[in-house]
């Protein structure tokens, strides 16, 4: 995205940037020589500066491919922040979920034990139902939550 976006200024600038190019004509030794810089030992008889501009077709070819790459990265920003919004109701349907199985344990350990307890304290007749229920309820805990 950062580089589509620095691609979009440079070619913006460079539509724009009209720069001056100044050329010397320098004679030398009977020589005439034509430089974009100063003459060194020879003298220098005439400074000219000439504006160099891009073409029409060039500045309106960048300009409509600056406008494509803008449309471009709009269709790309709003699909990012769909699969975003997407991605945000998915994450939070999965800690929904995860609090609700962390419930659903909590109750069930609570339950073991409670039937421990009770399979604890039970005399007689009772004590065995009380502990066959006490082991049924550390099974479907198990089977829910896993090994505690």
């Amino acid at each position: 995205m950062p580089s589509t976006l620095l691609l979009l200024v440079l070619l913006v600038s460079l539509t724009f940037s009209t720069s001056a190019l100044a050329i010397y004509k320098c004679e030398s030794g009977g020589q005439t020589v034509y430089s974009d810089t100063p003459c060194h030992n020879g003298k220098t008889e005439r400074m000219r500066e000439i504006a160099v501009t891009a073409p029409a077709t060039e500045a309106a070819l960048a300009q409509k491919q600056a406008e494509q790459d803008k449309q471009e990265l709009q269709r790309l920003q709003q699909r990012r922040h769909k699969q975003e919004k997407m991605d945000d109701r998915q994450q939070e349907k999965r800690n929904k979920a995860s609090a609700a199985k962390k419930k659903k344990c909590a109750e069930s350990a609570q339950r073991v034990k409670w039937a421990n307890e009770d399979a604890a304290s039970a005399a007689g007749k009772t004590a065995e139902r009380a502990r066959q229920k006490a082991h049924r309820a550390t099974e479907k805990h198990q089977l829910t939550c896993g090994p505690a």
